[in-house]
């Protein structure tokens, strides 16, 4: 079961091991249009943390006067991007754990019902592989929000193995939905394609290289991922923008908070999805409380119907949004040398006519192949089943980040700083707080590839605190406290009975980390047992 949980809408589609065949749900309670996903936002009463409605219902319930004060909570999974500085808080004093973990129990319930419903089977929940999409730009702590949340909406237990529950980045899991279409678009082995999944708050981009060899086709990470919170809610905002300045100087009879829902909902629905860039946009006015004339020539209002020019739709509304994610394009086929043969556009924001439309003009002298893959919209959630039923597809992932870990290594004088000097254990001298290198950014690692270190201990019998570091510095760092280096998280090493040993005995043990799947694990041998590791991230 893939999970697709996006920043307005949500999806979901499932398959059966034995046969490999991708379903989707498409059916929602309450549904107002036919789209084949469930808007996400979750409905509180005022000063409450209990979630009394979920998707089309909660968004209906908003337009009702007894539900005026009540808060509908959307848009939070960009609380997850704290690229641009700390969110603020949410309402009612929700953290974003308990936002995520309230909606994923509702939307979970509802699913798993319309399968059992559908299928009439004697499916167990224990019975279910979960794979949950993730933006590519996340950070290791936000997908750790992601699994908590899953564990708190019921869907996974603490006692479960990791692979209940598979994280996969968006742009990879359409990548895999892709892949199926490679041979239409004539890229084969060696031949490079790049996913731009733009979606509703997020567009993430990946380029991947095809190698078909004599086991089948796998794919690999060619780029660094990459992405920026500039998905089509930034559209929304902007019309809204248009909109409110528009009406500014109907201040004596305003349009009324239903007034606006029904004016975004045409623009969403229906202007979004198809503007090209040239025709004139014709937007149908709702009827307005004490304005019998729907008439404002300054405004472009007749009639009741409202025009907006094709060159201020592109000018106050697309353009700003889009050059964005023509930014974003360009960096990654500047990471390619511009060795790319084709750009698939998919998600909701993917859809739209009028990016395509720029992408072809911007990019089409350099890639061969710039297309919409049929329903795109949907792209990730089948991809990431098709993840789940085989996981090993994709081959070998790109390291965005330096990863380390503290680390007493030789003292080098004229390279370290004098206050890093200690003398250790044995009386050697060394260098305090150094960062200890596992990966480093642009390197491409197997999925099932192992980087082991040899460590020294003199803790026996204490666990090891070992915190896992990282870096999006263009040079390697040199100290943990060095500029860009941030603490994501915290793994604990408990150390196996040693028959002999005292405390304080020197103890040596290898710390193997795997960074080539979307979540990192790590295991530890200690005087040859491995043992499991678990790493807390922090934010």
């Amino acid at each position: 079961m893939a999970i697709d949980w996006g920043t307005t809408y949500s999806s979901m589609a499932f398959a059966y091991q034995q046969d490999g065949e991708v379903h989707e749900i498409s059916t929602w309670p309450k549904q107002s249009h036919n789209y084949p996903k469930v808007p996400t936002c979750n409905l509180y009463g005022p000063g409450s943390k209990e979630i009394l409605e979920w998707g089309y219902p909660a968004k209906i319930a908003m337009t009702k006067p007894p539900y005026k004060n009540h808060i509908l909570l959307s848009k939070y999974k960009l609380h997850l991007d704290d690229s641009d500085g700390p969110p603020p808080p949410l309402p009612n004093g929700l953290t974003i754990v308990e936002a995520i973990a309230d909606y994923l129990r509702l939307f979970h319930a509802h699913v798993v019902q319309s399968i059992l419903k559908g299928f009439g089977s004697t499916l167990e929940q224990r019975h279910i592989q979960y794979c949950l999409s993730v933006p590519a730009m996340w950070t290791d702590h936000a997908k750790s929000v992601m699994r908590q949340a899953a564990l708190h909406a019921g869907m996974i237990s603490l006692h479960d193995p990791p692979h209940r529950l598979l994280l996969i980045s968006e742009p990879e899991a359409a990548a895999l939905y892709c892949e199926k279409k490679c041979d239409q678009y004539s890229i084969g082995h060696g031949q490079r394609f790049m996913i731009c999944d733009a979606g509703g708050g997020t567009v993430d981009l990946i380029v991947f290289e095809v190698v078909v060899e004599p086991h089948g086709r796998t794919l690999r990470e060619v780029t660094r991922g990459s992405g920026h919170s500039c998905g089509s809610i930034f559209l929304d905002e902007r019309m809204e923008a248009l909109f409110r300045r528009k009406f500014s100087k109907w201040a004596d009879r305003p349009l009324t908070p239903a007034n606006w829902v029904q004016l975004m909902d045409t623009f969403i629905h229906n202007v979004k999805p198809l503007f090209d860039g040239i025709d004139d946009q014709y937007i149908t006015m709702p009827a307005v409380p004490g304005r019998a004339e729907l008439t404002d020539y300054e405004i472009g209002l007749e009639d009741g119907v409202l025009t907006v020019t094709a060159e201020e739709m592109r000018r106050e509304v697309f353009d700003p949004v889009v050059d964005d994610v023509l930014r974003l394009i360009q960096h990654q086929l500047q990471q390619t040398n511009f060795h790319c043969q084709g750009i698939f556009l998919v998600g909701g924001f993917g859809c739209s006519s009028y990016l395509l439309t720029r992408v072809q003009s911007e990019f089409s002298h350099i890639v061969r192949s710039i297309a919409v893959p049929p329903r795109a919209e949907l792209a990730v959630v089948r991809g990431a089943v098709l993840a789940g039923i085989a996981p090993r597809t994709v081959a070998a992932r790109v390291a965005r980040r330096w990863y380390g870990v503290d680390s007493l290594m030789a003292f080098e004088a004229g390279y370290d700083l004098p206050y890093k000097q200690i003398l250790d254990h044995e009386g050697q001298l060394r260098a305090r707080d150094r960062f200890s290198v596992y990966v480093a950014p642009g390197q491409q690692i197997g999925v099932d590839e192992c980087i082991t270190k040899r460590y020294v201990t003199f803790q026996y019998p204490k666990p090891i605190s070992s915190p896992l570091y990282a870096c999006s510095s263009l040079t390697q760092p040199r100290y943990i406290d060095s500029p860009m280096v941030e603490k994501i998280g915290d793994f604990t090493i408990p150390l196996p009975f040693i028959p002999g040993a005292m405390p304080g005995h020197k103890v040596m043990f290898d710390l193997r980390m795997y960074f080539g799947a979307t979540e990192i694990r790590a295991e530890a041998e200690v005087n040859g047992l491995v043992v499991s590791t678990r790493c807390q991230f922090t934010g």
